[in-house]
């Protein structure tokens, strides 16, 4: 029988948690053996009020203790509730998490059953579960654990919660919580689970973790600060030097933690380090590291780029650990496996070990003289960096062709966007068309090693499913394909004439049948599409949209030209049912709206896909399943597709439409620099239409109205954005630059009265993802108002502003278009550039842009009131930017776009 006197300290560290803490509080109140506990609150400085709840509380409950100190971190608050503790068992509660109610009591009962050094329970994360390592011994029942090598994945729990710690072992150990330091509690839980004689595994949820919302904790941002590096470096040498004393089983424990915990470091180092201070890691790393054998680091790594740190490690090559795009550059074979070029002997050889190879295909062309067939796209080697070509010679393979060529490394910019070790990883091979035998041929990627030949299967892509229509190459049939879930494929057929012709449509058929009879993926569509073949074949449909309920940009004003000026007929616009912008169409004709079943039928027969978006997300039917529709049905629609952007392109966004990636057919551009950068960086070539945007037409000056207009752009790290509900921000909008510029220009007093002295309104608008967050701030005041885009357009919003504000946004050529003078308010740039995931790209907007850069909202007040003092009137030097930047300014963007896409060859079907 559990003993009524106290038993259980239960220590809890406050900090700023005032929207938590009573509901923290009111779980260890609501604990069945709440009076068998002496609960030790210990408020660490907070600003917030959390210290007048910590103390009310004590106040209410006699066996509950509240102190202060100045703010010292959590292992300094938990460490002062230690030295008080007089019971004989201890738990750790974190000031924002919650204890089931019978929590401590099973944990209690099982520590003093089993006269264990520590019980340990389950616990769950909530809003969402977490799959942690350490869960594999839980959902086996209760059980009594001589020691951790009993359970060793136990060791990879580094948190001191869920457990209840025999206090005097604790002390008799020496063991507390780091101070100053990350990670502060694994000093002290780690070392006990090594020395615990006894551990009682109670299975059973005793503790409930929250992962908030909104945060900037350690474990969110554990590779990006610099001193979690140094912290957990400090953990594991500490817990290092506890190897003399432990036997041989508890030392195997421990080193699969250090191996396992700090991969993720030694990988990264190099990317936040110079090299001096990744002298002083790789030192330390030898010492800890050096004496592990090399077999059981490549059992508890991830994979071979977190195992080549270790290597340098074992073999003291500070270069390989700083630099190894420098020193590893191809692979070797060995029996059909791959292992990095390095030298090594036998015993290191686990640690060079290629464990994955990813060989993507994304484009099938024909080259212009029409007698190769350019196959391209790019290949991880893991743990090989790409940042300059590989050195070892590779092929494409053909089989059952009998046909290898050869293969030449590209440089990728989008790749490189997300990762520069991947620069070079982008490839090509041309494939003879009269050496191409006829059947369906798997693809393969052969690395021709010195040691011999290792080959991988070429694997499907989403652009290379985008582009799997016809090639037809005299008379030779090729139809990208594919077999299983992925691999890669070509279909060829050689035959000429109404013969070869009639012959292919027969395969064709026979597919769409076969896919019938067998229920696959859009097989009534396949079907629906074969049978009303005959009477949409001389149809050249044309389908038109931008996001599913806007017609404001680009797409629609194409689609006013083509139904008004050329009067085409088999022009369609693709609009949601509830959008507000249904009016904008009205009298046009051929509206069809989203969804509905003559947007599914239209879509089996479309031969031209156009948008300013993403086609794939803002083009098929919601009911229609993107990869799904790639591989089963898009390839034998094989409609040509548009990509008239939503804006001119000023930044890097090669990671978003790549001709690797987006593989579009046509892609209109409006300046020259842009066009280049668009045909080179992108991959684009002859695809690109320099012809101006078509909503550019519709850009007449409509000034005069004395209005300012303010239309910075979103942050992708401050919202939940509207297409990907499961994404959190990654930081508070409330405190965040973005909503201290606005709220410091919007209450900047001199503002406010050059506005009324000059009798102007600044108005606000906000993007559509943002309009939630900054609905509060702008004043009410008639000197400021919120633009209401379900009255008016973007584009008459521009049209009719005097003076135009933003900060990245590509709204500022529309601006520069319009001879409107602008201000740049960049008042984020060094967040906008590395949190937000931007790229720069050819355009500097102290160099080039149209307007002044400003910095902060005072600069910026300054900017406003200069313009309002002089009329609102552009300088020349600006002036001369813009004539020199666009390749045209006339209203004749949408007949241009319009020849370029009726010159596009119609799909080979």
């Amino acid at each position: 029988m559990v003993d009524p006197a106290p038993q259980v300290t239960i220590i809890v560290p406050v900090y700023n948690v005032v929207d938590y803490l009573p509901e923290t509080l009111g779980s260890i109140a609501a604990q069945t053996v709440f009076g068998q506990c002496h609960v030790i609150l210990v408020d660490d400085g907070s600003t917030d009020g959390s210290d007048l709840l910590a103390k009310q509380f004590a106040a209410e409950h006699p066996n509950v203790t509240a102190l202060q100190q100045p703010n010292s971190g959590p292992g300094a608050a938990r460490n002062l509730a230690l030295d008080l503790a007089d019971t004989p068992y201890v738990a750790f509660v974190d000031s924002d998490d919650l204890l089931p109610p019978r929590a401590i009591e099973v944990l209690l009962k099982a520590i003093v059953t089993h006269r264990a050094s520590i019980a340990v329970g389950d616990m769950d994360t909530f809003p969402k579960p977490t799959a942690f390592l350490w869960k594999k011994p839980f959902g086996k029942g209760d059980r009594l654990l001589e020691s951790v090598v009993d359970a060793p994945d136990l060791i990879f729990d580094a948190g001191p919660c869920h457990k209840l710690y025999d206090l005097a072992q604790l002390r008799q150990h020496g063991f507390r919580f780091r101070e100053g330091v990350h990670f502060e509690d694994a000093f002290l839980a780690i070392p006990m689970l090594l020395k615990a004689e006894r551990i009682a595994l109670v299975d059973t949820v005793v503790y409930q973790y929250r992962k908030r919302a909104v945060s900037s904790s350690i474990m969110d941002n554990l590779f990006v600060r610099e001193q979690n590096f140094w912290d957990h470096l400090e953990l594991c040498e500490t817990l290092a030097d506890l190897r003399p004393d432990l036997d041989v089983f508890r030392r195997e424990v421990l080193e699969r933690w250090l191996v396992r915990s700090y991969q993720g470091f030694a990988m990264r180092a190099h990317t936040l380090f110079e090299d001096a201070d990744l002298w002083k890691i790789f030192e330390k790393c030898t010492r800890i590291y050096q004496d592990i054998d090399p077999a059981f680091i490549a059992h508890w790594t991830i994979d071979t780029r977190h195992r080549v740190p270790y290597l340098a490690f074992k073999l003291y090559d500070f270069e390989l650990f700083a630099r190894p795009w420098q020193r590893l550059r191809g692979v070797v074979a060995c029996g059909g496996d791959l292992h990095l070029d390095y030298p090594v002997t036998p015993a290191l050889l686990p640690l060079t070990k290629v464990t994955a190879v990813g060989v993507r295909l994304e484009q099938t062309r024909l080259t212009s003289s029409g007698e190769t067939l350019k196959v391209s796209g790019h290949l991880v080697v893991n743990g090989l960096p790409m940042r300059a070509p590989l050195s070892t010679p590779m092929g494409l393979r053909v089989r059952g062709s009998s046909l290898t060529v050869p293969v030449t490394a590209e440089r990728r910019a989008d790749l490189k966007a997300g990762d520069d070790d991947r620069e070079w990883s982008g490839f090509s091979a041309e494939l003879p068309i009269s050496k191409l035998r006829g059947g369906q041929h798997a693809l393969r990627l052969v690395f021709l090693t010195a040691t011999g030949q290792a080959s991988r299967h070429c694997l499907i892509s989403a652009a290379y499913l985008r582009d799997a229509t016809l090639k037809l190459a005299g008379n030779t049939r090729v139809l990208p394909t594919f077999s299983g879930r992925e691999n890669a494929e070509l279909l060829v057929q050689r035959k000429a004439g109404v013969a070869g012709q009639r012959r292919w449509r027969r395969l064709m058929l026979r597919k769409d049948l076969r896919h019938a009879a067998s229920r696959g993926p859009f097989w009534k569509e396949r079907l629906l599409r074969t049978l009303t073949a005959p009477l949409m074949s001389r149809r050249d449909v044309w389908l038109v949209g931008e996001r599913t309920d806007t017609a404001q940009d680009n797409s629609s004003h194409l689609f006013r030209h083509l139904r008004q000026v050329e009067r085409r007929r088999n022009v369609y616009y693709l609009l949601a049912k509830e959008s507000p912008d249904r009016h904008r169409l009205q009298g046009l004709g051929n509206v069809v709206t989203h969804g509905s079943l003559r947007h599914k039928f239209l879509m089996l027969h479309a031969t031209k896909l156009i948008n300013s978006y993403d086609i794939d997300s803002y083009m098929l039917p919601s009911s229609w399943e993107r990869s799904p529709f790639l591989k089963h049905l898009n390839w034998r629609i094989a409609p040509t597709r548009v990509f008239l952007d939503h804006g001119v392109i000023e930044k890097d966004v090669s990671a978003g439409v790549h001709r690797g990636r987006a593989s579009f057919d046509l892609f209109v551009t409006s300046a020259d620099r842009e066009a280049e950068y668009v045909a080179k960086d992108l991959d684009y070539g002859d695809m690109v239409a320099n012809t101006g945007l078509p909503r550019f037409d519709a850009l007449i000056p409509d000034r005069g109205h004395r209005r300012i207009l303010f239309m910075p752009t979103w942050r992708t790290y401050l919202v939940t954005p509207s297409y990907n509900k499961a994404a959190r921000p990654r930081v508070a909008f409330e405190g965040s630059a973005y909503q201290m510029f606005l709220a410091a220009l919007f209450g900047d007093e001199r503002l406010r009265q050059a506005l009324r002295q000059y009798g102007y309104t600044l108005e606000l608008l906000p993007h559509y993802e943002m309009r939630s967050l900054l609905a509060g701030l702008v004043p009410t005041d008639d000197c400021f108002a919120m633009a209401d885009q379900t009255s008016r357009t973007v584009q008459d919003a521009l049209r009719q502003c005097d003076l135009f504000i933003t900060d990245y946004s590509s709204t500022a050529c529309d601006v520069a278009y319009l001879g409107t003078p602008l201000i740049y308010a960049q008042f984020d740039a060094e967040e906008f550039w590395t949190i937000g995931g931007y790229k720069k790209g050819y355009f500097e907007h102290r160099e080039d842009g149209f307007g002044p850069v400003c910095e902060t909202a005072s600069e910026t007040v300054d900017a406003i009131i200069r313009y309002l003092e002089n009329g609102c009137v552009r300088e020349e030097e600006y002036t001369r930017r813009a004539t020199d930047f666009f390749v045209t300014q006339d209203r004749n963007n949408s007949q241009r776009v319009a020849t370029a896409i009726a010159a596009l060859p119609g799909p080979q079907r």
